[in-house]
């Protein structure tokens, strides 16, 4: 004898399919890499700041480390710059082979590059850095610096941009990739006068300070009206926060400005891969980033 279906599956089993079971929503992490992933293959000047995004999450995860490698394909001249500094940042050692490939890109991009792989401690770009010290300096280096300098020009392509990338590279050394990913601010004066460089200074430095309380005022300044302030509290989480931290900076998410989105997205996945203890703050002097005049 064939057994009835009970009424309760019927009426199921009639049911559209997606009122069957709500996907779930999702996780922070996922969250957080869909807006860097956005920001990723948006145009030019967005795939710059979520580079400086991802240079703060560390070469711990692999992901990071993939997306800023695959960025040194980028058509974009900047774009492949900012790959290069972030992943020099990182210290991503599965980066060496793509950016040894990188020293023979256009002028920037190769100095870095030699650059990040300095900092990684590999010494293949050493030429490239010793020719942008020597810069159009007359006379000649004795011994293995000159020949250094001689196959460094020959990277480079075009000398004469030397000495002025060793300039710009003053401010590079201390902002990273985040400096030439930060956006101009459109009235300095108006910002000098509601104090907004003073509170992103003093949130870069709460990042530092070994007290506990330093995370719940990273946290509080999360909510303040200019842009940078919030995006050093991002940051400053990202190194310092906690699990407590990770939905605060989702509010950041859906912020106005892009370059916040990332760096709150960066600092959530900073956290959960640290099982969201709290970090401990690095020594060091500090360097804000209060606008793009400023960097220059």
């Amino acid at each position: 004898m064939r057994k009835k279906c009970p009424a309760f599956l019927v009426a199921i089993a009639l049911l559209p399919t997606g009122a069957r079971a709500a996907d779930p929503p999702p996780s922070p992490v996922q969250d957080a890499w869909r807006v860097l992933n956005a920001s990723l293959h948006d145009d030019a000047e967005h795939r710059r700041q979520a580079l400086a995004g991802v240079a703060t999450i560390g070469a711990s995860n692999s992901e990071a480390v993939k997306a800023a490698i695959a960025a040194l394909q980028d058509k974009d001249s900047l774009v492949r710059q900012s790959a290069a500094l972030a992943l020099g940042e990182m210290k991503a050692m599965d980066a060496v082979p793509a950016l040894k490939a990188a020293l023979d890109d256009n002028g920037p991009v190769s100095f870095a590059a030699a650059k990040a792989l300095t900092e990684i401690g590999d010494p293949s770009g050493h030429e490239i850095l010793i020719a942008v010290l020597e810069g159009e300096r007359k006379g000649t280096a004795p011994g293995l610096m000159a020949n250094a300098k001689q196959e460094g020009k020959e990277k480079l392509h075009h000398p004469g941009e030397l000495v002025l990338m060793g300039a710009q590279d003053a401010t590079g050394a201390m902002f990273g990739p985040a400096s030439i990913a930060i956006p101009a601010i459109k009235d300095t004066l108006d910002l000098k006068g509601k104090g907004a460089p003073g509170r992103a200074s003093a949130a870069a430095y709460l990042a530092r300070d070994p007290d506990p309380y330093a995370i719940a005022l990273l946290e509080w300044a999360l909510a303040d009206d200019n842009e940078f302030v919030r995006l050093e509290a991002a940051k400053g989480l990202g190194q310092r926060g906690n699990s407590g931290s990770i939905s605060k900076l989702q509010t950041l998410l859906a912020d106005p400005h892009n370059i916040v989105r990332d760096f709150a997205s960066a600092s959530i996945i900073r956290i959960l891969d640290r099982n969201g203890e709290a970090g401990k703050p690095l020594d060091g002097p500090v360097a804000p980033v209060s606008s793009k005049k400023a960097i220059r």
